[in-house]
């Protein structure tokens, strides 16, 4: 049994030896086959310090890097701190972060409301956000405004690592995929009503001449109702009370000013789904966004949701409008199967495979260009080890929608099914016509988002012309 066998077996991971040398001396705790096992429980090793001399002494991995705290960085924040100088927003607890941004859980003193702050780091300036920037462009009379995060007040605030622009947000749910259907008692009609809200977020992007970069469903959240009605401590008890991990300095004395007191893990927005949910989604995050007419060089858009021309090799293809619109495809296919469209893939070469799997070869001068074409493929562009769906088929863009979703649970010793959401095939057939259309190769070739929601999918219309003008 290899290793990595073993350790995936074993109940109790710890209890494997290592190669090496070690400061303590292990305990022997038993054999298995020939191999001596040891058990290295009792070592702790130290977490690892900053170049300010501090570390972090928790336990949760789902918080900032703490060696962005400094000159230009992050800006260092606790509980019931009061965000501005006037004394308005006060943090109540984490909702997340980004590699140039805390988010917070704040309470709107003058408006005696919750609302979400977003803290970005002192390297940038008041020309430099984008959700100041590139929204002032927004048409606000387009329909699609309302499922798009506006801000609704920015100011400054000066703290030792510089000074930090700040984004007062509305305060939303969490994200419309991968777990929204579990709490839907009749998801598929549901997510499809939500599909038509983020075409028409993007079709009010694009009209006013603005691309978002990083369009995706991590940045599709699902509005609330009736949150300001929640006193503080019974929204802080629906989320989980702030569970900080302090930081500290390793000479033992005092923490710089530039670090904060604790890192704090963030919020679980989900556990407000039950009393709060709404069948409205909200687009943010504008970090990525540029102005059609000055696109940037490249995009921040994660693997799995930008377009081939943005993963060949060498490539020279501009950033524009239409890479949003094949995010928006794998977007929509995401947010009703509750599943990525490319998913458990690792770099970018294991992406274009996927897509060739999907919708076939290459145009030619890509498929030139894909350097690494030959470790998955031949020139006719047929795999080299024949791949099969669960059904035995071919596997195609056919296989993964297929069947249903499904959660299953133990029961008396017994599995069952405890929640099952169906995908109709007539329903799939017009969904694949409509994921076809959006990710066509040629960026040309893309509908536009005015043309996507006159689709029979998201109108439940009769065959016939799908993207009349």
């Amino acid at each position: 049994m290899s290793l990595l066998s073993f350790i995936t077996h074993q109940s109790d991971a710890d209890a494997i030896g290592f190669p090496g040398d070690m400061d303590t001396e292990p305990t022997r705790c038993g054999n298995v086959g020939n191999s001596m096992l040891y058990s290295y429980k009792d070592i702790v090793l130290p977490p690892p310090t900053t170049a300010h001399g501090t570390y972090f002494n928790g336990t949760n991995d789902d918080v900032e890097n703490l060696d962005e705290y400094q000159e230009g960085g992050y800006h260092p924040i606790h509980i019931n701190d009061f965000l501005d100088c006037e004394r308005r927003y006060r943090v109540l607890h984490k909702l997340g972060h980004g590699g140039f941004s805390t988010i917070w859980l704040c309470r709107d003193h003058y408006l005696n409301k919750y609302v979400a702050v977003k803290v970005l780091t002192a390297e940038f300036g008041p020309d430099e956000v984008a959700e100041i920037t590139i929204l002032r462009h927004l048409d606000q009379n387009h329909p699609g405004a309302r499922y798009i995060a506006s801000p609704l007040d920015h100011f400054a605030t000066r703290g030792p690592n510089g000074t930090h622009q700040c984004i007062v947000l509305p305060l939303l749910g969490q994200s419309c995929s991968p777990d929204l259907w579990l709490h839907l008692d009749d998801p598929a009609p549901v997510l499809r009503k939500l599909c038509s809200q983020v075409v028409q977020a993007m079709d009010c992007l694009h009209k006013s001449g603005i691309g978002h970069g990083d369009f995706r469903p991590a940045n599709i959240l699902i509005k609330l109702k009736d949150v300001d009605l929640l006193e503080e401590d019974e929204l802080l008890s629906l989320l989980s009370a702030p569970e900080p991990g302090g930081v500290f300095a390793s000479d033992g004395k005092e923490l710089p000013p530039c670090s904060p007191r604790c890192l704090i893990p963030a919020a679980d927005l989900s556990r407000l789904t039950a009393r709060c949910l709404t069948e409205e989604i909200c687009l943010i995050d504008f970090g990525e966004s540029f102005l059609a007419a000055s696109p940037p060089p490249d995009l921040g858009t994660p693997e799995g949701y930008l377009p081939p021309e943005m993963l060949i090799d060498d490539r020279n293809d501009p950033v524009g409008l239409t890479c949003d619109i094949w995010a928006l495809g794998c977007t929509l296919i995401e947010i009703r199967l509750q599943m990525p469209l490319f998913y458990m893939l690792y770099g970018p070469d294991e992406v274009l495979n996927e897509m060739v799997s999907f919708f076939g070869k290459f145009p030619q001068h890509w498929w030139a260009r894909w350097k690494q074409r030959q470790d998955f493929r031949d020139e006719d562009g047929k795999l080299f080890q024949r791949r099969v769906d669960v059904d035995g088929e071919p596997y195609n863009i056919d296989s993964i929608l297929r069947g249903n979703r499904q959660v299953m649970t133990t029961v008396d010793g017994v599995l069952q099914v405890v929640k099952t959401m169906q995908f109709p095939p007539e329903e799939m057939l017009d969904l694949k016509d409509l994921l076809v259309r959006v990710c066509a190769y040629a960026p040309e070739n893309r509908p536009s988002a005015s043309q996507i929601l006159r689709h029979r999918w998201l109108n439940d219309g009769p065959a016939g012309k799908i993207f009349a003008l």
